[in-house]
């Protein structure tokens, strides 16, 4: 008889220990979503991707390219900059010959004048100290040609042959960050100059074929 209510206790522990274990809910039914924590004021929790901030566009270049649907700005630029070097060099040398097409007639007419009043061939070498910079800053258009102005900032070097005198190198006109490196006149000797300038490039629209050719040169802020 004892045995038989102990039996009885254990089996009535066992029951309730089940029923806490299995009678508890768990999970979520369908109708009971859980509650989507709200963002406090002011704050948002997923942040919003920034927006790209986009470069700003150049006046008129859209309308250069429905005129011209060759024309793309990054390789005019590149095409630019090295009639820009050619010109610069051949200029000192005192021979446009081989530049003459990428001028137009008024250009080479006045380098032609200029070169004429110098004395006589520049001594010293001219090279660029890196490669310049340059940026289109206005499209333009007149009558039935396009004109792209570009904005070059380069440094020049001059460098002077052994035993040339100092005062015959270029220096008076120059910027005054200009400085000789070696004072010694038996060697060579060398001076910079920064140069900053508007170059004016201009083609005819009427044949898209029509090159570029460089029709005015102005000083431009360094």
């Amino acid at each position: 008889m004892i045995a038989l209510v102990i039996f009885a206790i254990i089996a009535v522990v066992i029951l309730f220990q089940l029923y806490n274990v299995l009678g508890r809910r768990v999970g979520f039914r369908s109708e009971e979503k859980p509650a989507t924590p709200k963002p406090a004021d002011g704050f948002e929790l997923m942040a919003k991707p920034e927006r790209a901030v986009e470069a700003p566009r150049i006046a008129n270049l859209d309308q250069l390219k429905s005129r011209d649907a060759n024309f793309n700005e990054v390789n005019f630029v590149e095409k630019a900059r090295e009639t820009y070097e050619q010109v610069v060099l051949a200029y000192h040398k005192g021979d446009l010959d081989g530049i003459k097409d990428r001028l137009t007639p008024e250009v080479f007419t006045a380098f032609s004048g200029a070169l004429s009043r110098r004395d006589e061939a520049t001594p010293e070498t001219l090279s660029f100290v890196d490669t310049p910079k340059a940026d289109i800053d206005i499209i333009d258009f007149r009558d039935d040609a396009a004109q792209i102005r570009v904005r070059f900032l380069s440094e020049l070097a001059y460098e002077s042959k052994p035993g040339q005198p100092a005062e015959d190198m270029p220096g008076e006109d120059l910027a005054p960050s200009t400085v000789p490196v070696t004072p010694n006149p038996e060697k060579p000797q060398k001076v910079y100059k920064r140069t900053a300038e508007y170059w004016t490039f201009q083609k005819t629209m009427r044949n898209q074929g029509n090159p570029w050719v460089l029709a005015k040169v102005e000083a431009a802020k360094a």
